[in-house]
């Protein structure tokens, strides 16, 4: 079994492991103008004055990313914080894969990075060493300092020359966790400051000499094309510089972002289109075929013991449908890339995910070899999987060479961004359980029916893991049960799609942990005493080629119910829900949820969330990301995408509510301390939320919901 992580791997995981012992000549890098004297791998560069540039291949887009993984360096290196830079890497040589996403930026970049530090720090030691004449082991660091025997001290600018003519460690001893300064403190975000004073350059604050700016004209329906336009409607409007096509429609060119919109409303009030197979598409009829692919083959995710059996024989079997819609991304900051095209190639600003890939896709639409095309990437506002996809910036560079080559940014308004996202795909899933004669949960089936999130990254195609990743949070449902079966049934949609920040997992946690509270409340089981019992005692349990320690998860699931007090009488009208789940076997999270219900309006008072993610890199970071990630789920607890005519009824935040700021609970964020190595946090706490909250919604009302999103009409 391949899982969506073994992909991330694949084609996600740093390229840091790729430039360790690189030992490049004194140079700057890309935007930065001070000397170099030492730079003894790609990960850090070391000035002069004693000031240490360090460049992440990972992108920010508010997970903090920037701090922590400079944070690793620091530590090794024993540099001063308050003397570091940081900077963002560029697709290139020496970093060949700046994927960012799946919660893996830390995991994948950890020892990599240490190892940068630790190997500079070793080089400064020995060039101290070699000019004090004493023996490398007589030094330490400290601070951006080497101090040696008799009061001696250097500092890192002044020995960086001398460190730069030494080979390059190959495997430098890394500090014990007990010797750690920086790691494991609470730590601001490098970002903070420039962020809140309007200094920090995100995709939109892009701006170069001579910048048009555009939007395009794109059919309302998937995959459809314009038929006829009337461009001089366009060209009527103050500003509007020029009208193109392009591949994904048809571009206004302007000298702002207003005039590039009103160009483009005045063009489509002329536009005919061509809507194409998808025309007739409808979130009702999808439903229907859903609910047909309940009943017929499907493709299977994890089969153990004789769940058919188990369940013909059961003395009572318990059934349930749960619904999870088309989702968008909703980023703060839409879609937009910036390029420009150049006699040598071009150049490129994006806020991507995934800027090798940008960079490739752009170069093969341009008809370039990708090393033709330079890639900044900016700070992101808002990520959450969306910008994964290369159809923005790929865009940009094609209005671009279009419009005549100058610097062009392409901007896309809400509208444009919740009509043509890359969505999370509408799922319907059923399970049945079986209790025999005791009463003890002796089967359990998951069947999902919905389209492939997987063949948007595989070009279309049907991948032999297709039903292992589309059933992740399902297949590796971690309860002791003694027959289980887990499987997959395709449907196809013409819609396009996208990783969305947790993916499979939120629709089918959501749907297991509620399903499982339905069997507690037909044993007449508290729903925490079932999951603690189902645990057990285990310890390291296999799902295919996966694996979780129930003992990290289980401790979660504890810390979490007694923070919340679990057991405790609460206030007249008020209940509590849980929910847990072993992140991709890396990160275990636990969440309790307190909840009202009155005159049919949910409000949601209190989540207490605990997690366990190896070493704590940063808590600072820890904790807004368990907030962050609580706040993504429960937006998508009211919101959805439908579809009529082929195209989407939702346009903007007025139709597709994330969470206001009214409607934020309370969090509290625990964390089970652990010595393992440090995994991820964007994305676990986001499936807790649902099944925690409507969990508590039945504690609380004796009402069941099954179908997000849910409003009113969902208590009547």
């Amino acid at each position: 079994m391949t899982s969506r992580r073994d992909f991330l791997k694949v084609t996600g995981a740093a390229g840091a492991g790729l430039v360790l012992g690189l030992h490049l000549d004194a140079k700057s890098r890309p935007g930065e103008t001070a000397k170099v004297l030492f730079q003894p791998n790609a990960f850090l560069a070391v000035r002069p004055d004693g000031t240490v540039l360090i460049t992440i291949p990972k992108a920010e887009m508010g997970q903090g990313v920037r701090t922590a993984l400079p944070l690793a360096v620091a530590e090794e290196m024993d540099l001063d914080w308050s003397r570091v830079e940081v900077a963002t890497a560029q697709p290139g040589p020496e970093f060949k894969n700046m994927q960012t996403g799946g919660s893996t930026s830390v995991s994948t970049t950890w020892t990599p990075l240490r190892k940068a530090g630790a190997a500079a720090r070793e080089m400064l030691k020995a060039a101290a060493a070699a000019q004090w004449k004493v023996d490398a082991g007589q030094c330490r660091t400290e601070k951006g300092f080497v101090l040696g025997p008799g009061g001696k001290k250097l500092g890192y600018g002044a020995l960086a020359e001398a460190a730069a003519r030494l080979p390059v460690p190959k495997d430098p001893l890394l500090k014990k966790a007990t010797e750690f300064r920086l790691l494991g403190k609470r730590t601001p975000r490098v970002d903070g400051p420039a962020i809140v004073t309007g200094k920090a350059v995100f995709g939109l604050d892009v701006r170069r000499p001579g910048q048009r700016f555009a939007a395009v004209l794109r059919c309302p329906v998937p995959g459809g094309r314009a038929r006829t336009w009337d461009e001089a409607k366009a060209k009527a409007v103050r500003g509007v510089k020029a009208v193109v096509q392009v591949p994904t429609g048809i571009a206004v060119v302007a000298e702002s972002t207003w005039a590039a919109f009103k160009g483009r409303e005045a063009l489509a009030a002329t536009a005919t289109w061509d809507e194409g197979p998808a025309r007739d598409f409808s979130s009702a009829a999808l439903e229907a075929k859903m609910r047909a692919a309940l009943a017929g083959p499907a493709d299977d995710a994890r089969r153990e013991g004789d769940p058919a059996k188990a369940l013909a024989s059961a003395a009572k079997v318990l059934e349930a449908e749960y619904s999870f819609p088309y989702q968008a991304h909703a980023t703060v900051e839409p879609m937009n890339a910036t390029a420009v095209i150049l006699p040598e190639g071009a150049e490129m600003w994006a806020g991507s995910q995934s800027a090798n890939r940008a960079q490739e896709r752009a170069a093969a639409a341009l008809g370039l070899k990708p090393d033709q095309i330079k890639v900044h990437v900016p700070l992101i506002g808002g990520g959450f999987g969306r910008r994964l996809g290369t159809d923005f910036s790929t865009e940009a560079a094609q209005v671009a060479k279009a419009a005549g080559g100058g610097p062009v940014q392409v901007v896309w308004d809400r509208e444009d961004d919740v009509r043509h996202d890359l969505f999370h795909p509408a799922t319907l899933h059923r399970l049945r359980a079986g209790l025999d004669g005791s009463g003890a949960l002796a089967a359990w089936t998951h069947r999902i029916a919905g389209p492939a999130v997987l063949r948007s990254w595989t070009g279309g195609q049907k991948s032999p893991a297709q039903a292992a990743v589309e059933s992740n949070g399902a297949l590796d449902i971690p309860y002791a049960i003694p027959a289980i079966a887990v499987d997959f049934a395709e449907v196809e949609a013409p819609t396009p799609l996208g990783w969305w920040r947790g993916i499979e997992i939120v629709p089918n946690v959501f749907a297991r942990e509620c399903f499982l509270d339905e069997v507690a409340h037909a044993q007449g089981q508290d729903p925490l005493a079932l999951r603690l019992q189902l645990l057990g005692s285990r310890g390291l349990v296999k799902f295919g080629r996966e694996e979780a320690d129930i003992r990290r998860l289980k401790k979660v699931l504890e810390v979490a119910a007694a923070k919340a007090g679990w057991g405790k009488k609460r206030p007249t009208g008020r209940g509590l829900g849980l929910a847990c789940h072993a992140y991709d076997g890396r990160t275990y999270a636990a969440a309790v949820a307190e909840v009202s219900v009155a005159k049919g309006q949910l409000r949601v008072h209190k989540i207490t969330c605990a997690v366990d993610c190896g070493l704590v890199v940063n808590p600072a970071g820890l904790e807004a990301q368990v907030e962050g990630g609580l706040a993504f789920g429960l937006s998508a607890l009211y919101s959805q995408i439908t579809w009529e005519k082929g195209r989407t009824v939702q346009t903007g935040f007025h139709d597709f509510p994330v969470l206001r700021l009214a409607d934020m609970p309370a969090i509290e964020a625990h964390v089970v301390p652990s010595a393992e190595a440090p995994s991820g946090m964007g994305e676990p706490p986001v499936p807790l939320a649902i099944p925690a909250v409507l969990n508590a919604v039945f504690a609380a009302t004796g009402k069941r919901i099954r179908q997000v999103p849910v409003g009113p009409d969902s208590f009547k």
